[in-house]
């Protein structure tokens, strides 16, 4: 389960391509975590390794690295924040660039 997908988002470019990955960081914060909770844990992983190719998520990187595998309640729960933290950034660029153009407009 390493990160294939990486390659090949590459060469297909622009909307015409939507990974289920992309779905799922895109996707609405309402029922977030039930959605998460009802994917599989090889699936969940699977996500994390996309989202963060350095990271230790699969259970072949956790064994090489000498470190504990990631249960699905602990991958649940970084997907959650992760997304979370996606969805909160954009807000704020969002807000800010909003913001400066009313400072600047006025």
């Amino acid at each position: 389960m390493e990160n294939k997908f990486k390659e090949k988002r590459g060469m297909v470019s622009g909307p015409i391509w939507s990974d289920w990955r992309e779905q799922l960081r895109e996707s609405e914060l309402i029922g977030l975590h039930q959605r998460l909770e009802n994917l599989e844990r090889e699936i969940l992983l699977d996500w994390l390794q996309w989202h963060d190719p350095k990271g230790n998520y699969t259970d072949r990187k956790c064994i090489e690295n000498g470190v504990q595998q990631l249960s699905k309640l602990r991958a649940v729960a970084y997907i959650h924040k992760e997304i979370l933290r996606i969805h909160m950034k954009r807000r704020y660029k969002a807000f800010s660039h909003t913001h400066a153009q009313l400072i600047f407009n006025n």
